[in-house]
């Protein structure tokens, strides 16, 4: 996560990952967020208001004086200090329109996080916490995600895609299943190896970088290595007899559904991992393939009327954190047929 100038705080607020581990701190999470911070030590002074505000606003409150969090208030809210501390009319009059709404934003997000606290977390008498077996990630369609786990590995979680962990990787492995596509910045863990299982293979690594694509609706599923090293295996018939395949960085493995062909190759970056950047690229895409992203993409419905006038169709292109109506407008005039774009459904017409 990259924070901007001026919007630390708020973004640190909306932060899951961060309320959970001032909330509940773990190893893996506090070696996590200690890492964070030396590499952002310009953000210290907001990395520890937001972390005051979530420990005042959780179910056991930390006791913090008036004086302190008027001052913690006017700094986090303001960006600013006021030398009247003691004197809360003062401090409102010289609250501007716009300063006024952002305060009034930045309530509603706390409060926010706190509903969120307590709609995930169950309570009993004694006041301790009853933690789900297994987490569970998931995005619809149209949005992606940035997930950090309890070792310090980062992932990143595409639209229709779902992954599920256990909360403290506690066993002898790391174990993740994945439903869809993401690609994971392993943290490095010589003693417990990191394995992703999807419907067809199960890819195990020690500390890298990489790319699975398995989504149920498509055929081919795809491991795709841009640093370190994995080994990749069938996952039904994942035992030590099988056969096993080493990738080096640049390289990639197809595993088809429908037969159990495996396929290694070199892959192209920009193809492969350009959706993490918000970058949509199409190398000689057929019509249902331009469709199937489009749709998960942004999260729309779309009908091909005339279908049998597409002809021959095989679309390249790259568009850049484009609207759906700039894409749409480009591949239109390419292809030469119309659209229309009403509410979530999307009326490609030939």
């Amino acid at each position: 996560m990259v924070l901007k100038s001026g919007n630390s705080v708020e973004l640190l607020l909306m932060d899951l990952n961060f309320r959970d581990w001032v909330i509940q701190p773990k190893p893996e999470s506090e070696h996590y967020w200690k890492t964070w911070l030396k590499n952002y030590p310009d953000k210290k002074e907001d990395f520890l208001l937001a972390k005051e505000l979530i420990q005042k606003l959780e179910f056991k409150r930390v006791q913090v004086t008036d004086e302190r969090y008027e001052k913690l208030f006017e700094k986090t809210l303001l960006g600013k200090k006021s030398k009247c501390a003691n004197s809360k009319q003062y401090f409102m009059k010289k609250l501007d329109l716009r300063s006024y709404w952002r305060v009034a934003a930045m309530l509603v997000a706390a409060a926010f996080i706190s509903l969120l606290y307590f709609s995930e977390h169950f309570y009993d008498t004694d006041g301790t916490t009853s933690q789900l077996e297994t987490i569970i990630k998931s995005n619809d369609a149209g949005r992606k995600s940035q997930i950090y786990l309890p070792d310090g590995t980062i992932v990143w979680l595409n639209s229709q895609s779902s992954i599920e962990y256990q909360p403290d990787f506690s066993g002898s492995t790391r174990s993740v299943k994945l439903s869809g596509e993401a690609y994971f910045e392993v943290a490095k863990d010589p003693s417990k190896k990191f394995i992703v299982k999807t419907s067809t293979m199960a890819v195990t690594a020690i500390g890298t970088q990489f790319n699975i694509k398995a989504f149920s609706s498509v055929d081919r599923h795809q491991v795709a290595l841009a640093e370190g090293k994995v080994m990749v295996q069938k996952t039904d018939k994942f035992n030590e007899d099988d056969q096993k395949v080493y990738l080096d960085p640049g390289q990639s493995l197809s595993i088809f559904k429908s037969n159990g062909q495996m396929i290694q190759s070199s892959f192209d970056p920009r193809k492969v991992l350009s959706w993490r950047d918000g970058i949509i690229y199409f190398d000689d895409a057929e019509l249902e393939e331009v469709v199937e992203v489009l749709e998960r993409w942004y999260g729309k419905t779309m009908i091909i009327q005339n279908i049998e006038k597409a002809g021959q169709w095989q679309f390249s292109s790259e568009f850049n954190n484009e609207t759906l109506e700039n894409v749409m407008r480009n591949i239109s005039y390419s292809k030469n047929f119309e659209y229309t774009i009403e509410g979530e459904i999307v009326k490609i017409i030939f």
